[in-house]
C-alpha cells in the first residue's frame, strides 16, 4: 500500500522560498514591532502577513507552537477585517486558516469554500489560486477524487495566469498524486513528468524531489521495486539534513525507502530507515504506525502488525483521512486473513471495500475483492468466491495496463525510444512500399476469386429454388396445421403477458407513491429544525436527507435491489429519525446467521415503512429511552426479518392517536401492505408479515414485533423468481 505523502504538501505556500528561516524570524519580529502603530486595513494586512510568515516556517518543519501562532494571527485578522467590512482581508485570513488545518480536512474544506466566496466579492484575489489548491487538497484527504481534481485544475489555471511557476508546479504535482491514489497511473505519470519538467526549468530542487519520489512510487505500483528505490534515493536531499532537523520532504522519502526495502524483503535495511521516522507529532506517528504495521505483516509478526494498525486506524478516523482509513482497513483484513480469522477479515475488507467503491479508489477496490474471494474460497462457497475473483481480475487488469507500464519504463530509456521511433518510421515506409506491391500483385487474384464466388452463389440459388418447389406442397399442409396451434398458443401467451404487465404497472405505481411520502416526512422535519432555529441540526439532517433521497429515487425505479442497499437506506432513515427526535431511541441491525447482502436481492423499500411505524406509533409516545431491533436471518431462500420495538404497544398508540389533533396516517405502511399483496398475487412469490403485541409478566404492553418474510435470490438466480 502506498504512503499518503500528500500531508507533506498541504502546508506549503507558493511564493518565493529564497528567505532563510533566520530571515523569516527577523521579518516576524519587524511585523510585530510595527503592528501597534497600524490601524484599519493596514493593521489587518500586517496580521495576515504575520500568519503567512508562520505558515512558511510551518511548511518546512511542523511544530505545534508555530501552527498555533499562524492560526492565532489569521483568526485575529479575520475578526478585525469583519469589523471594518474589509472583504479582501477577511478572504485572505480565511485562506491562511486553511493552511494550518492540514489534518482536519472537513474543516479545511469549509474554510476554503468560505474564502473563495469572499474572493468573489473583491477585486484583489491575491491568494485565490492557493485557496483552490487547498480546497482540492482537503477534498483529496476525504477521497473525493473527482471534485479534488476539478479544484486543482482551477488552481493550475490561476497559477499559470499569474505566472507563478512554483504554484503551478505544485498544483500539477498534487493532481498527479490524486490520480495515483485513485489508480490512474498512466495519467499520474504524465502529470508527474510535466511537473518535473517545470521544476527543472525553474531550478526548483524541492519540487524536483517531489516528482522523483512520485515517479518512484509509480514504479512501485507496477512492482518494479529496484527502479522505484533508485528514484526515491534520488529524491533525498544531498547533503542530508542533521538528525532532528529533517524536512517534511526528507521524511517522506525515507518512509518510501523503508517500505520499498520491506517489499524486497531486505528487512535490516528497512528497519534502519524506520528508525529515522519522526513520531514527535500525530501526523508522523499515524503514518509510522501503518507503515511499520505493514513491515510486521510482511514478516508474519501478525500480532505486532495488528496492534500498530489498530492504533493507526484510530488516528486516521479522528483526522478524517479517508485514504489512510481505507489503507489501514485493508491491511487489518489482510492480517486477519493471514491469521485464518476469516470472519474478522471479511468484516474489515467489506468496510474498506465499501469506502473504496464510494471514492473510486481502484487499488483498494482490487485488494478488497482479493480478500473477499479468498475468504469465500476458504469457506468453500464457490459461487461467491468466483464472483469476487472475477471482480478482482477485472479491476486489476484495468489498473496496471501494458500501456501504463510502457510509459513508465520509457522514462529511463528516452534515448533508446528516440532511436526506436526512427527505426519505426523507416520500417513503416518500407511496409507501405511492400503493401503497394502486394496490392498490385493480388489484383488479378482478387478478380478471379470474385468471379468464382459469384458463380458459386448463382449455383446455390438455383439449387435452392428447385428444392423449395419440391417441398412447397408439404410445407403448405404443415403450415396450415401449425398456424392453428400457434394462434391458440399466442392467445394464451397474450393473456398471461397482459396479467403480468398489469401487476408490474401496479407495483411501479405503488413504488412511485413512496417517493412523495419520503419527501413530505423529511421536509417536514427539516422545517421543524429551521423553525426552532437549530441550523446545525437542520444542516446535518439535510445532508443525510440528500443521501437518502438519492438512494430512494434510484432504487424505487428498480424491481429488485441488493439487501445491502436496502439496509443502507434503512440506516440512513433511522439516523435521520434519531436526530429528529433528539436521540430518544437507539437501534441495532444484526444478522442471526450467514447472509451475503451484496448477492441477495429483494424488492426495494420494504423494511423502512415498518421501522417508521414502530418509531411514530410506538417509540415516539414512550417515556424514557426507546430501542428498535432489526434481526435478519435466512432459511433456505426466505429472508426472515424481525422488527421489534419497546414502545407503548398498538392499543395505547391507537388511544393516543384518537385523542391527537394531528392523527398521522401510516401511509408508508398502507402502501407496503398493497405491495406485499401484489407480490403474493404475481407468480409463485412468498412474501408476508405478521404483527404481534408484546407483554410483560404482569400483562402490561411492552412493545410490538413485526415478522416479515421475503423471498430472496442470489446474483445467479433469474429476477423473475423474485416478484
Amino acid at each position: 500500500m502506498k504512503t499518503n505523502f500528500f500531508s507533506v504538501l498541504f502546508l506549503l505556500t507558493f511564493t518565493s522560498n529564497a528567505l532563510s528561516q533566520h530571515d523569516r524570524e527577523h521579518r516576524i519580529d519587524s511585523l510585530k514591532k510595527i503592528l501597534p502603530l497600524l490601524k484599519d486595513s493596514a493593521r489587518v494586512n500586517c496580521l495576515n502577513n504575520l500568519s503567512e510568515a508562520f505558515v512558511k516556517i510551518l511548511g518546512e518543519s511542523y511544530h505545534s507552537l508555530t501552527n498555533d501562532s499562524a492560526k492565532y494571527y489569521a483568526n485575529l485578522a479575520y475578526k478585525e477585517a469583519k469589523k471594518i467590512n474589509y472583504v479582501h482581508g477577511m478572504a485572505e485570513a480565511k485562506s491562511l486558516e486553511v493552511d494550518v488545518e492540514g489534518d482536519n480536512s472537513p474543516k479545511a474544506e469549509i474554510l476554503a469554500r468560505e474564502a473563495i466566496a469572499l474572493y468573489t466579492k473583491t477585486a484583489n484575489k491575491k491568494r485565490l489560486a492557493e485557496t483552490y489548491y487547498n480546497l482540492g487538497a482537503a477534498l483529496y484527504f476525504q477521497s473525493k477524487f473527482a471534485e479534488a481534481i476539478k479544484n486543482l485544475d482551477t488552481s493550475c489555471h490561476l497559477f499559470k495566469k499569474d505566472n507563478n511557476a512554483a504554484g503551478f508546479c505544485m498544483a500539477l504535482s498534487v493532481t498527479a498524486w490524486v490520480y495515483e491514489e485513485s489508480g490512474n497511473y498512466e495519467k499520474a505519470f504524465e502529470l508527474a513528468r510535466k511537473s518535473l519538467a517545470v521544476a527543472i526549468t525553474n531550478n526548483d530542487d524541492r519540487f524536483r524531489s517531489y516528482q522523483l519520489r512520485l515517479i518512484g512510487i509509480l514504479f512501485r505500483d507496477i512492482e518494479d521495486y529496484s527502479t522505484a528505490l533508485a528514484y526515491c534515493f534520488d529524491a533525498l536531499e544531498s547533503p542530508p539534513p542533521e538528525r532532528g532537523k529533517y524536512t517534511s520532504g526528507y521524511i517522506a522519502s525515507i518512509r518510501e525507502i523503508a517500505e520499498l526495502y520491506t517489499l524486497r524483503k531486505q528487512y535490516d535495511s528497512a528497519r534502519h530507515y524506520y528508525n529515522l521516522f519522526d513520531t514527535s507529532n500525530i501526523r508522523g506517528l499515524r503514518f509510522y504506525l501503518v507503515s511499520s504495521g505493514e513491515y510486521f505483516l510482511h514478516r508474519h509478526e501478525y500480532n505486532k502488525g495488528l496492534t500498530n494498525f489498530t492504533r493507526a486506524l484510530e488516528y486516521h478516523r479522528k483526522t478524517n483521512d479517508r485514504n489512510q482509513v481505507m489503507r489501514t482497513l485493508i491491511d487489518i483484513a489482510k492480517t486477519y486473513l493471514a491469521m485464518q480469522n476469516n470472519g474478522a477479515a471479511l468484516e474489515y475488507a467489506r468496510e474498506g471495500l465499501a469506502m473504496a467503491k464510494q471514492t473510486g479508489a481502484k487499488p483498494f477496490i482490487r485488494d478488497g475483492y482479493k480478500i473477499l474471494y479468498s475468504v469465500y474460497d476458504s469457506w468453500h462457497q464457490a459461487d461467491s468466491s468466483l464472483f469476487y475473483y472475477r471482480q478482482y481480475v477485472t479491476i486489476k487488469d484495468s489498473i496496471v495496463t501494458d500501456q501504463a507500464k510502457a510509459k513508465l519504463i520509457a522514462y529511463n530509456f528516452e534515448q533508446k525510444i528516440e532511436l526506436l521511433d526512427k527505426e519505426k518510421q523507416i520500417s513503416q515506409q518500407q511496409l507501405k512500399i511492400q503493401q503497394q506491391q502486394l496490392k498490385e500483385e493480388s489484383l488479378e487474384k482478387k478478380i478471379l476469386a470474385g468471379g468464382l464466388v459469384a458463380l458459386t452463389l448463382l449455383a446455390g440459388i438455383s439449387f435452392r429454388n428447385i428444392m423449395l418447389k419440391r417441398r412447397n406442397e408439404e410445407h403448405r399442409r404443415e403450415l396450415a396445421e401449425n398456424e392453428l396451434q400457434l394462434q391458440k398458443l399466442q392467445s394464451e401467451r397474450t393473456k398471461t403477458e397482459l396479467q403480468h404487465k398489469a401487476t408490474e404497472l401496479e407495483m411501479q405505481a405503488l413504488r412511485a407513491q413512496m417517493n412523495p411520502h419520503f419527501i413530505f416526512n423529511c421536509l417536514s422535519s427539516i422545517n421543524r429544525f429551521i423553525l426552532k432555529n437549530e441550523s446545525e441540526s437542520a444542516s446535518d439532517y439535510l445532508t443525510k436527507f440528500s443521501r437518502l433521497i438519492r438512494m430512494v429515487l434510484t432504487n424505487s425505479k428498480k424491481e429488485l435491489i441488493t439487501l445491502d442497499d436496502e439496509l443502507e437506506m434503512l440506516r440512513l432513515y433511522l439516523e435521520m429519525e434519531r436526530l429528529r427526535f433528539k436521540f430518544s431511541f437507539d437501534y441495532n441491525i444484526s444478522f442471526k446467521n450467514e447472509i451475503d447482502p451484496e448477492n441477495s436481492f429483494i424488492p426495494p423499500l420494504l423494511l423502512q415503512p415498518f421501522a417508521e411505524n414502530a418509531i411514530w406509533h410506538g417509540l415516539m409516545n414512550k417515556e424514557g429511552q426507546g430501542h428498535l431491533t432489526v434481526l435478519l436471518s435466512k432459511e433456505n431462500n426466505l429472508l426472515n426479518c424481525i422488527i421489534e420495538d419497546n414502545g407503548v404497544g398498538r392499543a395505547k398508540a391507537a388511544a393516543l392517536k384518537s385523542k391527537s389533533v394531528e392523527k398521522k396516517k401510516s401511509l408508508g405502511l398502507e402502501i407496503t401492505k398493497e405491495r406485499l399483496a401484489l407480490l403474493n398475487r404475481d407468480s409463485n412469490a412468498t412474501t408476508f408479515f405478521e404483527l404481534e403485541d408484546l407483554y410483560d409478566n404482569a400483562g402490561n404492553a411492552m412493545g410490538t414485533r413485526v415478522i416479515l418474510k421475503i423471498r430472496i435470490a442470489d446474483r445467479f438466480e433469474e429476477h423473475s423468481l423474485i416478484s
